[in-house]
């Protein structure tokens, strides 16, 4: 063979590895699978770099396990060899990929981009839009979501073809809205609807903002596996209402402390954020307290008798709310949890009975929302801290 023609067959070799998997090939395995010297694999990748046909990690250390069956007891022997890594370019695999049958087996969007070279680490940006598909199907996904990212993954009884196990970040955009981001390895995974899918919604070049703190905390996650939490305000929220609960145990102050429609609102439009606003008034609103546990307190912490519990002129027992007026006021914290609750009732009387006119601001209203699950759930763990002193 011919040194050009064995050029031709090495570069070949690692353009056919790249299309099963897309990362570097060693000399060993093209010395290997060409049936060549394994010296002169490497000159030959030296040379394709020059040509720029791609690039090299050069002078790995890799270690070749070898097993000799007749001496079992030796157990596997690692020897290393010293080799170079090749990528080919972009190029090489754009001529190769165009001039190969796999244009006509349409393959999806993502599973193209890395034949033709994306990395499988990369990044694609999308519209955090994209994440309502699975957040208003509790019963089809399991999302795990947060300022900064999470992950979303199908559940047994999830359509095939609606199958997927995708890692995402966010970040703050120039606009002030909010972008999604993930790997390409994790895109290219989805089945091929999956894939169109997210394409629809993808962000070409965004203007990201790189002192966002929570898009920080994914980087560091994801690239430097550092171990970061997180900020997830409605797990917060959350779990500060179940200890509200646990320090009046047995009684209950909130009658439910989970609710599976509670998300952010992904869709970036005020009528998305009085629909989630609507989602945590059952939550933390007046439906959800507990007459009988305020009653309770008021009478048996702070002395109040039945005759107090009713307004003086129509002698109406006390609203739900004024209840919770009434013990913020023994508390000495009057408006600690009320004050959040009235325009938190806006919101959701907005969602459940106006007609909402369409509007276009550019804003991240999931970090807004957030920033409301977050002050309420100051209010309640500070309720909760009051509370415990009142029972010790």
């Amino acid at each position: 063979m011919s040194p050009i023609k064995e050029a031709q067959a090495i570069l070949a070799s690692t353009v056919s590895s790249w299309f099963k998997n897309p990362a570097g090939t060693s000399a060993l395995d093209v010395a290997r699978d060409l049936s060549l010297d394994h010296s002169l694999v490497m000159r030959a990748f030296e040379e394709l770099v020059k040509t720029g046909h791609g690039s090299i990690n050069a002078d790995i250390t890799l270690y070749q396990l070898s097993f000799d069956p007749e001496n079992i007891a030796a157990g596997f022997k690692a020897e290393p060899v010293v080799t170079h890594i090749f990528f080919p370019s972009k190029q090489a695999l754009h001529d190769a990929f165009y001039s190969s049958d796999l244009p006509q087996q349409r393959l999806p969007e993502y599973t193209t981009r890395l034949h033709l070279g994306a990395q499988q680490i990369g990044l694609a940006y999308f519209a955090e839009e994209v994440l309502a598909r699975y957040l208003d199907h509790p019963e089809l996904y399991e999302i795990n979501d947060s300022l900064a990212g999470g992950d979303v993954s199908a559940l047994s009884n999830t359509p095939e073809d609606r199958y997927l196990y995708v890692r995402y970040g966010k970040c703050r955009v120039g606009s002030g809205s909010v972008a999604v981001t993930a790997i390409f390895k994790d895109l290219s995974d989805m089945g091929p609807s999956e894939q169109r899918y997210w394409h629809s919604f993808e962000i070409e070049s965004p203007d990201i903002d790189k002192s966002d703190p929570h898009f920080k905390n994914f980087l560091a996650r994801t690239y430097e596996g550092d171990f970061v939490d997180f900020e997830d305000p409605i797990t917060r929220l959350l779990d500060s209402v179940k200890a509200v609960n646990m320090v009046l145990d047995p009684h209950l102050l909130f009658a439910k402390a989970q609710n599976v429609h509670l998300r952010l609102p992904v869709e970036q439009t005020y009528k998305s954020h009085c629909n989630a606003s609507s989602e945590l008034y059952k939550i933390v609103g007046p439906d959800n307290l507990v007459q009988s546990t305020l009653k309770g307190i008021l009478t048996a912490g702070f002395g109040i008798g039945p005759d107090d519990l009713r307004h003086a002129e129509s002698e109406r027992p006390l609203s739900t709310l004024q209840l919770l007026t009434l013990l913020e006021e023994k508390l000495k914290a009057p408006g600690l949890l009320t004050r959040l609750l009235r325009p938190l009732s806006q919101l959701r009387v907005a969602a459940d009975h106006r007609v909402l006119e369409a509007d276009s601001e550019t804003r991240s209203y999931s970090r807004e929302f957030a920033e409301m699950c977050n002050e309420i759930a100051v209010s309640l763990e500070e309720l909760t801290r009051l509370l415990a002193e009142r029972t010790k």
